[in-house]
């Protein structure tokens, strides 16, 4: 019985805000351009906040160093296998090498893990998606705007623009540099982590909340949306088990690590994908699939609340 409880203090609060998103759309209590705003909000200043909170005061050995570099060769290689999918599998959309790599950390991941381990374990996330944060902001981005006809230069442009990039920046330098772990043994440290966490704290809340409302089915799309989806979930099962094993070898594989891991590969395609579309009948293959994805995430959420 305690168990229960446990899970459902973990899931049922992800659950409802789910719910009351889809809800605040099919009832249109919300239009899409508050949806916006609240990612513009999120985006700008909530995540930017966790992030450069997860990231300043944390030393960056060896450790992180081994663990970005994989999750990024991760993802590279989840684009090969994508891509030699796409040659293989007859009719295939040409969308499919982005929706078996990458993954939505920022809308989703930190959201989910803050409800699984304390505002203070983050940095375990953190560390563990740097490497496709840069993947996102490099390769995935440039691969995106190459299809729609943007230069490499626009790209880097459009990425130094972003303030979960300079959080992300910011945060990492000051952990390299040491500065952050000796500003962190300052007595000005603690109202400084108050202020990020209090501007930090509805993040997750309002991520998931724009998740449930964006969750969008189109029933002519489900079969080709549960094929890639299944593709995925297959490829990045196997990735994720590999990743572990070799993780295991090198670096103390803690509880909050494990299923920062765990929860890592369990998440959907990045949710940029439909901003690079400007095809109405590939929008409704892109917001089908990622809506899927987002549901077996959520779902293999439960399973994780179960088991951790």
């Amino acid at each position: 019985m305690d168990k229960v409880l446990h899970v459902l203090e973990l899931v049922l609060p992800v659950l409802v805000t789910l719910s009351l998103g889809y809800f605040a759309k099919c009832k249109k209590l919300i239009g899409p351009q508050v949806i916006e705003g609240i990612k513009t909000l999120v985006m700008s200043f909530m995540l930017p906040a966790v992030l450069l909170g997860a990231f300043y005061k944390t030393s960056f050995g060896k450790d992180r160093v081994l663990i970005t570099t994989i999750i990024f060769l991760v993802c590279i290689i989840g684009l090969v296998c994508g891509s030699l999918l796409l040659r293989l599998i007859p009719k295939s959309d040409s969308l499919l090498p982005f929706f078996t790599t990458g993954f939505e950390a920022g809308m989703m991941g930190f959201g989910l893990y803050t409800m699984l381990f304390s505002a203070a374990e983050t940095h375990y996330f953190a560390s563990v998606e740097l490497g496709q944060e840069i993947f996102v902001f490099t390769v995935y981005m440039a691969l995106l705007n190459k299809r729609n006809g943007l230069s490499g230069k626009e790209t880097i442009k459009s990425m130094f623009k972003t303030p979960v990039f300079w959080a992300i920046l910011v945060g990492t330098l000051l952990s390299i540099s040491g500065i952050g772990t000796t500003f962190a043994n300052t007595p000005i440290s603690a109202p400084i982590d108050s202020l990020l966490l209090y501007v930090g704290a509805p993040t997750g809340m309002l991520m998931i909340f724009v998740v449930g409302y964006q969750i969008a089915i189109d029933p002519t799309r489900i079969k080709s949306a549960l094929v890639v989806t299944l593709l995925r979930t297959v490829l990045m099962a196997l990735l994720c088990f590999v990743v572990i094993h070799i993780l295991g070898l090198f670096v103390t594989m803690s509880k909050p690590l494990f299923w920062a891991t765990i929860l890592l590969f369990s998440l959907p395609a990045p949710f940029v994908l439909p901003i690079f579309s400007d095809d109405k009948e590939k929008e409704g293959f892109i917001a089908t699939t990622l809506s899927i994805g987002t549901l077996f995430s959520i779902a293999f959420f439960v399973v994780i609340s179960f088991l951790q």
